[in-house]
């Protein structure tokens, strides 16, 4: 299969999928709708576990992005997918690493599922149709596991919502992810 048709059925998939409300709570307990394009030009979910090395050590870009993009209209949330992660623990975990976004505990994997989620920090990025328009790795800091880059030289998800805001198409919509699979109860299908 090429990886426009991936693409296309994996946009057709989402789009379906992000037509049904998913509300998850924060670790302050306050009520979101990462998945709702209400008032925002896009939207950008990042899935994470407390004890993945690879994705902690994107703490820090997470929340440049967060300063970057949230001020243009770009609502941006990490997804703890912790099935046994409490409210206090993703609470400390957001400490440690001081996460600037909503973090958003999806113990019952209902964004993991709607998104098609399968690593973290796999970073979804949905335009206000509703569509998936990103869906990979946040940048090349990672070369494969336990390789890391000592700079980064391809910053993807940046380049989508810089394509996204500026009314252009994003010209790689689908990357690899490095990174910790998200163990789930039911099947990921992909092509």
């Amino acid at each position: 299969m090429s990886q426009l048709a991936f693409t296309l059925i994996i946009a057709s998939v989402v789009a379906i999928n992000a037509a049904e409300p998913v509300r998850l709570t924060d670790t302050a307990g306050l009520s979101h709708e990462p998945l709702s394009s209400a008032g925002r030009k896009a939207t950008v979910v990042i899935f994470t576990l407390p004890d993945c090395p690879i994705a902690n050590a994107y703490a820090p870009e997470i929340n440049r992005l967060f300063a970057d993009y949230s001020s243009k209209g770009v609502g941006i949330y990490l997804a703890h997918v912790d099935r046994e992660l409490t409210a206090s623990d993703a609470r400390k975990h957001a400490a440690d690493y001081n996460l600037r976004c909503p973090v958003l505990l999806d113990s019952q994997h209902t964004l993991v599922k709607a998104l098609g989620a399968t690593r973290t920090p796999q970073a979804f990025l949905i335009g206000p149709d509703g569509k998936t328009l990103y869906r990979g790795r946040i940048n090349n800091l990672y070369a494969d596991y336990g390789q890391r880059r000592q700079v980064v030289t391809q910053h993807d998800l940046r380049a989508a919502l810089e394509a996204v805001l500026t009314n252009k198409p994003v010209l790689q919509p689908v990357t690899e992810v490095i990174g910790c699979y998200i163990q789930t109860t039911f099947p990921i299908k992909t092509p």
